[in-house]
């Protein structure tokens, strides 16, 4: 299991994975909607260029027209087909490459002169609508019409006319014949991009031109289309359909021509219009995706260091109990071989006087109390390496640090000078004798190794209800809620920035060799038992561990409670 403090690092990869993804996710989306509205903007700037141009297209038309028609109206009137004349429009057809031919027509409908003369039948136009539309007003300006289709065979064609002149009286026509497929040809040479698909239509909805070509809908009217029926009279310059003369969603715009009755649409498929979107969102996809292996990989990389530091720990940790307990046995075996001598005199004495009785009882005392006296070490040395949970019980510091001492000065080693003292008339305290052991060999041990082997400790026990004595103000109280045990020594003492970080777990300040482990586990150990732990220390002057342990309740509270209460 993960320990609790590095949680918070899973955590934060999680977080940083999902802010990561939600910022993608909304970068990626706000992307998609810029693209099609960047989509509309470019159809609509492409159909301005292509209307513009074909605005030109007509004007240039439009002019060649106009001199056509005022060479015309030069007396004397030229003949039908008159040579001089016919030489005239051939040049001036050669001002506009875009029409195929240039003609007029009489007030009775009949061709009088014609650049493709004498190659054309003398033909009759009088049925055509434009020749109509002039016949019955003729006082109509130069304009386009639908394309129609020649009769002479050359395919189809934009009639674009003007009257042959301005008097109240008919005199006939003069027009151009605008090849459709002239506008394909100039769509194609723009060299538009895959999706896109331009048009050009007669204002009453047929078919002129388009790229990629569609020749078979030349003439073909589509009054259908929402251009004509919705948008073009409501002003709206682009919208987006999924439906138009090709099938699938398609962006489109249109533009009408302010000098001739002919609207330029310009649509672009919404995979052509997301095209660049797509690849950015790939891309984008591919990175989440690196972002997401490099997280799992770092995730698991960092479990699996927090698997082997948490063993090295466990494993250090045990070392070093396993070091302080080598070296309070070593002791204990001294002690504990008095015992086992003793033991074996008064079992002597019992051998060779049996039948003096009061020297065989004062063998028995002696027997029973060094038996007593090893048992207690082996409870301790017992107590001290092995974990179970706290068993609280009413015990009195005093008495206890007596009992102790055997424990304590063997945890000191041999060159430190240990000293004891206590308050007779301590109050009892609530403790876990066991953990209580562990904690102050714990502390004696830490005096130890900042004495290097040799200097004093000092170990007090008294009651918190004096000021003047360093305890922090949450521990004082009269009468006395807690018991002060503090363990002294005279070595080089702690800086601020140790002393501040001396109860973190893991916080060392003897490198690979140390845990970090032991004030910090006393600490805990206080905590728990509702008590807390001071440090009072000083560079060059030694350094005070001050341990707080809750007075017991008096004994008619407690009773009701098992007095021998086990906190996890």
């Amino acid at each position: 299991m993960l320990r609790t403090w590095a949680r918070p690092k899973f955590a934060g990869l999680g977080v940083t994975w999902i802010a990561a993804v939600a910022v993608v996710l909304w970068l990626v989306l706000a992307g998609r909607q810029e693209a099609l509205r960047r989509g509309l903007e470019d159809t609509a700037a492409l159909t301005a260029v292509i209307e513009q141009l074909t605005a030109r297209t007509f004007q240039a038309l439009y002019l060649t027209l106009s001199s056509v028609a005022d060479a015309h109206q030069l007396q004397p009137r030229p003949a039908k087909n008159d040579p001089a004349f016919q030489q005239l429009l051939t040049y001036r057809l050669q001002d506009v490459p875009f029409a195929r031919a240039l003609f007029i027509i009489g007030p009775d409908g009949w061709l009088i002169h014609d650049t493709d003369y004498p190659s054309t039948p003398n033909l009759s136009l009088f049925d055509r609508p434009y020749f109509q539309a002039y016949l019955e007003n003729s006082e109509r300006f130069a304009t386009a019409w639908p394309p129609l289709e020649s009769r002479s065979g050359t395919g189809w064609f934009v009639p674009v006319t003007e009257p042959l002149s301005r008097s109240a009286e008919f005199e006939g026509v003069v027009a151009a014949a605008l090849q459709a497929d002239h506008f394909t040809q100039e769509l194609e040479r723009m060299g538009l991009a895959n999706g896109y698909f331009a048009a050009l239509f007669h204002r009453d909805g047929t078919f002129v031109a388009s790229y990629p070509a569609r020749p078979e809908d030349v003439g073909r009217q589509f009054p259908e289309l929402p251009d004509f029926s919705e948008y073009m009279p409501g002003g709206d310059m682009y919208y987006q359909s999924d439906g138009w003369l090709l099938p699938g969603e398609r962006a489109v715009s249109y533009g009408v021509l302010e000098n001739a009755p002919l609207v330029v649409m310009v649509s672009l498929t919404k995979d052509g219009v997301l095209a660049e979107w797509k690849r950015t969102a790939t891309a984008a996809a591919i990175a989440m995706l690196g972002l997401t292996a490099v997280l799992v990989w770092l995730a698991f990389r960092f479990a699996h260091e927090e698997v082997r530091r948490e063993r090295e720990r466990q494993r250090r940790a045990q070392v070093e109990k396993l070091e302080a307990l080598g070296q309070i046995t070593g002791g204990i075996a001294h002690d504990f071989s008095n015992a086992l001598q003793l033991i074996a005199m008064n079992v002597q004495v019992l051998r060779l006087r049996g039948d003096d009785p009061d020297a065989a009882n004062r063998a028995l005392e002696n027997t029973e109390r060094a038996v007593q006296d090893a048992s207690s070490m082996v409870e301790r040395l017992l107590a001290f390496s092995r974990k179970k949970p706290l068993k609280l019980s009413r015990l009195h510091l005093g008495e206890w640090l007596e009992t102790a001492r055997p424990l304590l000065s063997q945890a000191a080693g041999p060159g430190v000078s240990l000293a004891i003292d206590r308050d007779r008339s301590l109050p009892e305290v609530l403790c876990d004798v066991d953990g209580l052991d562990m904690a102050l060999v714990n502390l004696v041990v830490n005096s130890r190794h900042a004495l290097h082997g040799s200097g004093r400790v000092r170990i007090r026990a008294f009651a918190c209800d004096r000021s003047d004595a360093g305890i922090p103000e949450r521990f004082l109280g009269t009468p006395p809620r807690f018991v002060c045990l503090s363990v002294e020594d005279n070595g080089p003492g702690m800086t601020e920035d140790v002393k501040r970080r001396a109860m973190e777990p893991f916080f060392s300040t003897k490198g690979d060799s140390g845990t970090g482990l032991g004030l910090s586990q006393v600490y805990g150990f206080a905590r728990q038992l509702g008590g807390g732990m001071a440090i009072e220390s000083t560079v060059g002057r030694g350094t005070t561990v001050l341990l707080f342990l809750p007075v017991a309740p008096p004994e008619d509270e407690s009773s009701t409670s098992s007095a021998g209460a086990c906190l996890d």
